[in-house]
């Protein structure tokens, strides 16, 4: 199988472990990174000895999401790259074959985005998902707004995309956001646990189900990544956007203007 530069797929037991590999980055996303994990997922799903895939971060942290570091390069968040942004969500969703997020640590931004596509998500007590995208005065990509309202509905996606609060593993169940919380020595043992079962499921009518919910649910979904898109590269032109990477960057709180 092919190998990528900041992905790591070990398949063992007809379980594909997907791992995202980029741990002194906090496994952040830049175009690239997207594109490599859209193209293991399509790996993983053509393999006929893959019947169900865990998805899951190397290092502390599933993903921290963008690299804001990153952010204060001009043209590093662009159309093009919002767009694989939301390809790569697609390819989890999509995805004939079970998808089970195994969250170590923060998935933030691009990164909750992520554990949002997939069918099931395992965490600890202490695993943190967040939006996090209005921390930066970014509107949101990956297809973020999109899962959580089919997740959580628009009342809850509203207040998570604007307040970007810390939801932990409990809070996280009790919202329907985990499918399981365990403990965090556990994590992984119950994540192949858990694939286990899924294995011993129907897989074909599961494949079957996938699809009503992709023709039926996610319609529009190319559409919406479209707008999405356009409005991440103007929110990523305001004031406010430079302003918070430049707090970041002077590690203090931004102050924003609504500009």
């Amino acid at each position: 199988m092919k190998t990528f530069d900041s992905v790591l797929i070990n398949i063992e037991n007809h379980i594909a472990t997907v791992t995202l590999n980029r741990p002194g980055a906090g496994n952040s996303f830049d175009g690239e990174f997207f594109k490599e994990v859209a193209e293991a997922i399509y790996l993983c799903e053509g393999d006929e000895n893959v019947q169900v895939i865990l998805l899951t971060g190397s290092g502390r942290n599933f993903s921290v999401g963008g690299d804001i570091q990153q952010m204060a390069n001009p043209g590093f968040l662009s159309y093009d790259v919002s767009i694989l942004s939301g390809e790569m969500s697609a390819s989890v969703r999509k995805c004939k074959k079970p998808v089970v997020a195994v969250i170590n640590g923060v998935a933030a931004g691009a990164g909750c985005a992520l554990t949002l596509a997939c069918d099931f998500r395992i965490m600890t007590a202490k695993s943190t998902l967040m939006t996090a995208f209005s921390n930066v005065a970014l509107c949101g990509d990956t297809g973020a707004i999109y899962h959580l309202y089919h997740l959580v509905g628009l009342a809850k996606t509203i207040e998570m995309m604007a307040l970007s609060e810390p939801i932990k593993g409990e809070e996280a169940l009790r919202l329907g956001l985990a499918t399981k919380v365990v403990g965090e020595e556990e994590l992984m043992t119950e994540a192949l646990n858990f694939a286990e079962k899924l294995k011993n499921r129907p897989l074909a009518a599961i494949a079957m189900q996938k699809k009503i919910y992709w023709d039926t649910f996610y319609r529009d979904y190319e559409a919406y990544c479209r707008l999405e898109a356009e409005l991440f590269v103007k929110s990523a032109k305001t004031e406010d956007h430079t302003e918070a990477v430049t707090a970041f960057l002077q590690k203090r709180k931004p102050r924003f203007k609504g500009k």
